[in-house]
Order: structure tokens, then C-alpha cells, then sequence
């Protein structure tokens, strides 16, 4: 083969790898194009649409959120909503979306507005032309340790392109597990004794308190007799 042809070789190699190369850069990226149907794994927040949260949203999960394990009961059902954001007046277009991730219990969708991504809660292709969702949430089978709930939201402006007119931001909540709300002590196999030493002083003192009561009235009921007799 000449020298011609080696190189003629050598650049298509070339032009293949980079091909490849741009098309792994591409399927990388994937999730962020797939915002419209739902998104996960976003730690850092909505920086596809803008590198830092804004002034003019509010994030919320307050309807419905449980403040302690108390009110865990065997589930319940979150509401997030965004608030503020660009102004958009047609209800048929994209008006954005939300990631929720919980650190303790599990989440399930309510409606198909919503779905279940890598075990985070996200909007549907259905539920992006809104500004609030309903997630359920069902808690850990222990009530000993706090729940973290995180959630971005990103209001956008409906015309299909991510950029800075689309604003985010987000929401960090904690739900009190039994440990935060009494104290607890831990056996070897992680077995908590809610208050135990605390139960156990009380019982003791309680008991002392009788037992002085008792033998109080077992003295003065003694002087009755003597002061009778005599």
C-alpha cells in the first residue's frame, strides 16, 4: 500500500473515532434532552436551563408533608408545586417540571402526571404542562431515623428550549424520626429503647414515692394506736 493510501486509511480511522466519540457525547447527554418526559440524578439542580436557582421561584411540599414519624402512618400523599417563574399564559404547553428524592421509604406515582426514575419521583410527558404534582410517599419500615425530602422544580417558559429564561430552584425538608422527637439507645443490633433509662426513673421514682406513702401511713396509723392506748 503507498503512502497515499496509509494515510487515506489513517484519516478515515480518524473521522470513525471521532464520530463514535460524538455520539457516546451524545447519548450521555441524553437525560437532559429527555427533560420534557422526566428527569433523575440531578443533584446539582436544573443547571441545563440555568447555572444557579432563582430569586423568583418557590418550591414547596408542604400540603401533606408529615413534620414527624407520628404522622407517617403507612403512607402519605405529597403534594410539590412551583411557584413563580416565567409567566405563560397557554395552558397546552410545557410549563415545567420537578425531581423528588427521599433518602428513607419509597415513592409511587398517584396519576400519570408522574412517574418513578432510578427511584426519584419526576413529571411525565403528561404531567409537564402544569406546575404541580402529587407523589406518594410510603415510609421506612423503621421510624428510628430522619427522612430527607429534596426536591427541584424548574418553571419554564413553553418554548421547548433549555436556556436562562427558565428558572429553578429547590426544597430540602426533613421529617423527624422517632430518635429526633425522644432519645434513644441503641442495643448491639441497632434495637432502639425509646426513653428507656428515662422509663426506668420514672418507675423507680414512682416506686420510691409509694413505698414512703405507704410507710408514712403505716407510721402514722402506729402513733393512732399508741396515742389511743395510752
Amino acid at each position: 500500500m503507498t503512502v497515499k493510501g496509509n494515510l487515506l486509511r489513517t484519516n478515515s480511522v480518524i473521522t470513525l473515532v471521532s464520530i463514535t466519540v460524538l455520539l457516546l457525547a451524545a447519548s450521555a447527554l441524553a437525560p437532559a434532552s429527555a427533560r420534557p418526559t422526566g428527569i433523575s440524578d440531578v443533584p446539582n439542580g436544573c443547571v441545563c436551563h440555568s447555572g444557579s436557582p432563582a430569586g423568583d421561584v418557590t418550591v414547596t411540599l408542604l400540603e401533606g408533608f408529615p413534620d414527624t414519624y407520628e404522622d407517617w402512618g403507612d403512607g402519605v400523599t405529597l403534594t410539590v408545586t412551583i411557584i413563580g417563574g416565567p409567566n405563560v399564559t397557554n395552558e397546552s404547553v410545557n410549563q415545567g417540571g420537578f425531581n423528588l428524592v427521599v433518602d428513607g421509604g419509597t415513592l409511587s406515582p398517584v396519576d400519570n402526571t408522574t412517574q418513578i426514575m432510578d427511584g426519584e419521583a419526576t413529571h411525565t410527558q403528561y404531567g409537564n404542562d402544569q406546575r404541580t404534582w402529587q407523589v406518594y410517599w410510603t415510609p421506612p419500615s423503621n421510624e428510628y431515623d430522619d427522612v430527607k425530602f429534596t426536591v427541584h422544580g424548574n418553571s419554564v417558559n413553553g418554548d421547548g428550549i433549555a436556556s436562562s429564561d427558565d428558572h429553578w430552584n429547590k426544597v430540602m425538608e426533613i421529617s423527624s424520626g422517632m430518635c429526633s422527637v425522644h432519645p434513644c439507645e441503641f442495643d448491639d443490633d441497632r434495637t432502639p429503647a425509646v426513653g428507656l433509662s428515662g422509663v426506668l426513673v420514672a418507675v423507680g421514682v414512682a416506686g420510691l414515692l409509694g413505698a414512703n406513702h405507704r410507710t408514712a401511713g403505716k407510721r402514722s396509723e402506729a402513733k393512732i394506736q399508741r396515742d389511743s392506748q395510752n
